[in-house]
């Protein structure tokens, strides 16, 4: 049996060495006293911070939670409420995970946001433009603005192995990606998330294999995109082999996410959509909508029910807000605030004292960052060597230019419109000392596209007509890029009209070829009455070479020999000539565009000039010259918006053949008339119209509604003495407007002061050019 230590004669020791290993053993003991007490999460804490950072001792002894936000849409903007109350309650917080819009707002909070930040960025954020992936109109191409007036849908499909491929998602999510890319740029060369001022994770789904994918690593902002991509809404992102989506289908509320990363004690904010009432399940798309929403709510409550007596859970009461209601943002922060102050008794209970909470908070702002001159220009390799040569000449300028990213974005924004790629990213890189840019150009994955479009005209007096149109496109045939598009047309105007594209040198210049041949049913009055209707025959085949130095100018010249024909249907003769025609002409074109949008403009303007010389030393039977001028220019003053604009044909020799004649009438175009009820070798038109925006004009997915009116004057002659402002036509008209996914409709009434009148049920655009 062992006695104390101070009877063991053979334990006794000298002074000097009992005193030495008396410390020892208070050393050792003070070592697993500190390890007893140490909270585990403090030590997981200190393990993902930076060790290059100096942490101060009082910040290291601070407890703190894990932080869980759960995706919801929109309905996520209630996180920053929850934040801004943590705040003022000095509750601090060491990891946070994220799904879908919590992966948002805990990514950006995680990098060093603050919540003020955050809620300016809700609440300014232009939502309406960021689901779309095209650049705006004015920097758009020119060959893509001359596409507008084709009036096909904006729904591409593809072709691939000889089979039909939709895209991945309704939204690319092209400016949603540049924009995270603006909001992370300070956190660039972090890799391990880990290391941001808060350690971060972001939950997606793996959409091949349904498996849950936990980013903990890698890039910060594709991250994030990646946990918001609704399927069907927003393209997949493929990541280090995953192809992901939002991952709310498989981790709505990541409470273990969190747990592993070391937090033992937690606050959870749950802003999930409520399921349905069993009224509203009156259509497949709600019952499927309620399917899913029902296995999401029981994932996130297998989740739940782990939370321990010491957790927090917070659910703000966000009503009938939607995922989808973005523009609602002000209302949600205030619901996520109005939540975390009724759970401020449990809340308190993690917070700790002001010098402390600065402290701690000192260390988690976003760091300084000075982006430098961009030394060198990298394009990773794409399947095409013209669409890289494309990215690699827009982009050159930055080289040896401080970085910009306004404008780089919209030079990127530029060759985006191109219409060549499915996502065009940026990265900050460092090469050698130097830092520059890494441009990651994702090509689609087909070459070969098509759109569809339909057209409707009614007059609801027994007159109507349509047309069905269809566009295939066939890209980067070669290695300059040339493009291939075939245009096929069914209804009042049939046949196909087809052009090859070839880009020459930069892409400035092109060259190109084209073949038409169409038919078009046109009715002819004469003295307010129809007395024929004609099958006029168009056949063309032309070669054109043209310059575009920037997206909203274009000139251009060509050749075009072909054949004009009629076939009379019902009616009179007519005094012109209707036999077959044989034409060449010499046409020269220039073109200024930068109207925001044909449907429903509301600023910038566009002209238009053409002039045609018809030669019979080209081996033609007609001889003339055909000037065409129109011009718009558009402005809005809030909801209210003016259109004005001026057309003018003249045949300048008085030149009586088919391809000089002009045409009026229909909407628009001396409204009260039918469509094409005027012809003539001379026409001039001017028009002001004038349209209001009503309804909630803030909501992000709606149809618009246009309520307007407009006021028309002009004319046909058919020769130039002829024309006298005494017999000008006065026309107006009142019409409600829509803009549908199919396009733009209108209904509308128009009168004219020669008595003519006529209801109009059309498609279209308010540019609405000269018939001929």
């Amino acid at each position: 049996m062992l006695q104390p230590l101070h009877t063991h004669r053979a334990l006794r020791l000298p002074a000097d060495k009992l005193t030495v290993m008396m410390r020892c053993w208070q050393s050792v003991l003070g070592v697993l006293i500190v390890l007893l007490l140490c909270n585990p999460a403090r030590a997981q804490q200190a393990d993902a911070t930076d060790v290059d950072a100096p942490v101060p001792q009082q910040a290291q002894a601070t407890p703190c939670v894990g932080l869980v936000l759960g995706g919801g849409g929109a309905r996520g903007a209630a996180h920053i409420g929850v934040l801004q109350v943590m705040e003022r309650e000095r509750i601090p917080v060491c990891q946070i995970a994220g799904t879908s819009m919590g992966a948002i707002v805990g990514g950006l909070y995680a990098s060093g946001y603050t919540t003020d930040e955050l809620q300016r960025l809700i609440e300014t954020l232009d939502w309406a433009d960021l689901f779309v992936d095209d650049a705006p109109r004015i920097d758009r191409p020119m060959r893509r603005k001359d596409a507008d007036f084709r009036y096909l849908l904006n729904l591409e499909l593809g072709l691939r192995d000889g089979k039909v491929v939709m895209p991945g998602g309704l939204v690319q999510g092209q400016k949603l990606l540049l924009l995270l890319r603006r909001l992370t740029l300070s956190s660039w060369d972090v890799d391990d998330f880990s290391k941001l001022p808060i350690p971060f994770r972001a939950v997606a789904a793996d959409i091949g294999s349904g498996q849950r994918v936990v980013l903990q690593q890698g890039d910060l902002a594709l991250a994030i995109r990646s946990s918001m991509s609704v399927p069907g809404a927003f393209a997949p992102l493929r990541v280090d082999g995953h192809l992901l989506v939002d991952g709310g289908m498989v981790d709505n509320v990541p409470i273990d996410v969190v747990r592993d990363m070391g937090a033992g004690q937690l606050i959870v904010v749950d802003v999930g959509s409520p399921l349905h009432p069993e009224a509203a399940l009156t259509n497949p798309v709600a019952i499927m909508d309620q399917m899913i929403g029902a296995l999401m709510m029981e994932k996130t409550q297998r989740q739940l029910a782990t939370l321990g007596s010491n957790d927090v859970l917070i659910r703000p009461e966000l009503g009938d807000l939607s995922a989808a209601q973005f523009d609602r943002g002000k209302e949600a922060i205030a619901a996520g605030v109005a939540a975390a102050e009724a759970a401020l008794p449990q809340l308190r209970q993690h917070a700790v004292d002001e010098a402390r909470y600065a402290a701690f908070r000192q260390q988690q702002h976003r760091p300084a960052f000075d982006p430098g001159l961009v030394s060198f220009l990298d394009v990773l390799p794409v399947n095409s060597s013209a669409a890289s040569a494309r990215v690699q000449r827009t982009l050159q300028a930055e080289v040896g230019r401080p970085l910009e990213v306004d404008r780089l974005q919209q030079e990127l924004g530029v060759a985006y419109s191109a219409n060549r790629f499915q996502q065009l990213d940026y990265r900050l890189v460092e090469r050698d000392g130097e830092r520059g840019l890494q441009i990651v150009a994702t090509e689609r994955p087909w070459s070969v596209f098509g759109k569809f479009g339909f057209q409707l005209n009614d007059n609801f007096a027994g007159r109507n007509s349509y047309m069905i149109s269809s566009e295939l496109t066939v890209a980067d045939i070669n290695h300059w890029g040339a493009e291939w598009l075939t245009v096929l047309h069914a209804g009042h105007i049939s046949g196909l009209y087809t052009e090859f594209h070839q880009p020459v040198g930069d892409g400035r210049f092109y060259l190109q070829p084209s073949l038409q041949a169409e038919a078009e049913t046109l009715p002819l009055w004469a003295s307010d009455q129809q007395i024929a209707e004609y099958r006029i025959k168009r056949r063309s085949l032309g070669m054109s070479m043209g310059y575009s130095p920037r997206p909203t100018f274009a000139i251009s010249t060509g050749i075009v020999r072909g054949r004009d024909s009629s076939d009379e249907l019902v009616g009179s003769p007519l005094d012109f000539n209707r036999d077959k025609q044989d034409f060449a002409a010499v046409v020269v074109n220039a073109t200024w565009d930068s109207l925001d949008s044909i449907n429903f403009p509301t600023r910038g303007w566009r002209f238009n000039a053409d002039y045609e010389m018809y030669r019979q030393q080209l081996g033609a039977d007609v001889e003339g010259d055909v000037l065409r001028l129109s011009g718009d220019w558009a402005h809005a003053w809030g909801r209210y918006h003016l259109l004005l604009g001026a057309q003018l044909s003249s045949a300048l020799d008085d030149d009586h053949f088919f391809r000089a004649q002009s045409f009026l009438g229909g909407f628009l175009n001396l409204s009260g008339y039918d469509e094409h009820a005027l012809f003539g070798n001379q026409a001039a038109l001017l028009k002001a119209v004038v349209y209001r925006r009503t309804g909630d004009t803030t909501r992000l997915f709606s149809l618009p509604l246009y309520l307007g009116a407009s006021l028309e004057t002009g004319n046909v002659w058919l020769t130039r003495a002829a024309v006298d402002a005494d017999n000008l036509v006065l026309a107006g008209s009142l019409f409600a407007g829509v803009d549908t996914p199919l396009g733009p409709m209108f209904l509308a009434y128009g009168y004219n002061d020669n008595g003519q009148a006529s209801w109009y049920l059309t498609f279209g655009s308010l540019l609405r050019p000269m018939g001929r």
